[in-house]
């Protein structure tokens, strides 16, 4: 298959952790559990809740509290369908072949939950249902009554197969000269984009060679953008084939990685003068399956780069390696200063992606309390970590009752009253480093959705101002 060197490339990127969390395609909602187990649920405790949300106060609620005021939030909406669709991907959410069965079933509409698969360390029994053991994997549930379950792999089997199971959902695959002209195109794209991004692994390699392994790649842009051009002036809409398509879910997860990532370590921006590619850009970040959930951003792009640069770029030895591992964590650095400036805007009648970001903390606080604290991280040693383990626990359940209020959260992580930090004036300077640490160790789409991200990120930077203060 020509795309197996992606595979590989995929496949060494992955991080382990593993665990499960179901999610609705149709609604575009998702109970998360991410990276660490769901806390089972407490007891009832009393609580500043409301059929509106908690009140914001010096003395944040404990996480007993949150946690409840999350069931009520839960118990007020409409309970997910069952999932018709068990997916296995890898943890980290890099993995593209992954991003392509991910997007298709939320496109497709079609209720799935999740197993993660920890790439590095494989579960035995996922091994054992997997022949190949890669991911990514679905099981498709079938009449159950029937016994009819199954187990298929390989990405392009899974698209086949969910093509066939679900007839009535939105068509992903078609049988003409468009579709395979496109899916061609999109696999001589990747395979030059492969060749000339990790160049730099391969010391036998001449300059003339680099030269046209690049000269390769932007012919196959450039061919890109002129099948775009085409297609869009039609009139038909801003996708590959007009309608969102497998082959657009083919096309982003290497894409959107390019489109963050290349101008840091490369110094090329696969936009410039590619004005159709920028509009097919424009359609993938409007169409909701794809931006809601399964999107990276550009500070996780841009913060993870340096680290895939030290797996693939040939060497920290080598200074232009090197330079380039500093730009990228460079450009993470001015990103910080613009998470509450870039913070997205929701709807404060539902406030749906506040509470995404709630129940992550929430779920994983111990976790997240621990990272941001430990003197000795195993990745992004570059970025600061708190020292009080207390002052990062409150300031996160003072977080996660700004977003679970039923005011605005930004106005509240900027006017409510602040943390009570019991004159301790070592405390909220160690309680704004856990804001920091937590805001920049947050990772899309792996940890949770950009939206939510974004509103996280931006309420944790705007308390540790206030905090520094």
């Amino acid at each position: 298959m020509k795309s197996a060197i992606l595979l590989a490339v995929a496949s060494l990127l992955c991080t382990p952790s593993a665990t499960a969390f179901a999610a609705s395609a149709a609604g575009g909602r998702s109970r998360l559990r991410s990276l660490f187990r769901i806390s089972t649920p407490h007891a009832a405790v009393e609580t500043a809740t409301s059929q509106s949300g908690i009140t914001v106060s010096s003395t944040p609620p404990s996480w007993d509290e949150l946690s409840d005021a999350l069931s009520h939030h839960a118990s007020l909406t409409s309970e997910d369908p069952k999932p018709l669709v068990t997916l296995y991907r890898d943890t980290n959410g890099w993995c593209p072949f992954c991003e392509r069965i991910w997007l298709i079933l939320r496109a497709k509409g079609i209720p799935y939950e999740e197993q993660l698969i920890s790439l590095q360390n494989k579960p035995d029994w996922y091994k054992a249902i997997v022949p190949t053991t890669l991911v990514p994997a679905v099981l498709l549930h079938g009449d159950e009554g029937k016994n009819e379950r199954r187990i298929v792999w390989e990405s392009s089997d899974i698209i086949a197969a969910l093509e066939e199971e679900f007839p009535d959902s939105p068509k992903m695959v078609h049988d003409t000269p468009e579709y395979k002209a496109a899916v061609q195109l999109s696999e001589d794209l990747s395979l030059a984009g492969v060749g000339f991004v990790y160049a730099g692994r391969n010391n036998t390699l001449t300059d003339d060679d680099k030269l046209e392994r690049k000269n390769k790649f932007f012919a196959e842009l450039d061919r890109l953008n002129a099948a775009l051009e085409g297609q869009q002036t039609s009139g038909n809409g801003g996708f590959m084939l007009g309608t969102f398509s497998a082959v657009d879910a083919i096309m982003i997860p290497t894409l959107e990685r390019w489109r963050v990532q290349l101008p840091i370590t490369n110094g090329i921006d696969i936009q410039e003068g590619r004005p159709a590619l920028t509009k097919w850009f424009e359609a993938m970040d409007s169409y909701e399956p794809y931006s809601s959930r399964v999107a990276g951003d550009e500070y996780s792009w841009t913060a993870t780069n340096s680290m895939f640069l030290r797996y693939f770029g040939g060497g920290e030895d080598k200074p232009e390696v090197a330079e380039a591992i500093q730009r990228a964590d460079d450009a993470a650095e001015r990103l910080t200063a613009l998470f509450v400036e870039k913070a997205v805007e929701e709807n404060n009648s539902d406030k749906i992606y506040s509470k995404e970001a709630a129940a992550k903390l929430v779920s994983n606080h111990e976790a997240i309390v621990k990272d941001c604290t430990r003197d000795d991280p195993k990745s992004q040693q570059h970025i600061s970590r708190a020292s009080n383990s207390d002052a990062a626990d409150v300031m996160l359940r003072y977080v996660a009752s700004c977003l679970l209020s039923s005011d605005d959260t930004m106005e509240q992580v900027k006017e409510a009253p602040l943390l009570d930090m019991e004159n301790n004036e070592l405390l909220p300077k160690d309680a704004a480093a856990a804001a920091r640490t937590v805001a920049s160790r947050l990772c899309v789409p792996r940890d949770m959705s950009a939206p939510a991200a974004s509103i996280l990120r931006a309420a944790l930077a705007t308390v540790a101002d206030r905090l520094d203060e």
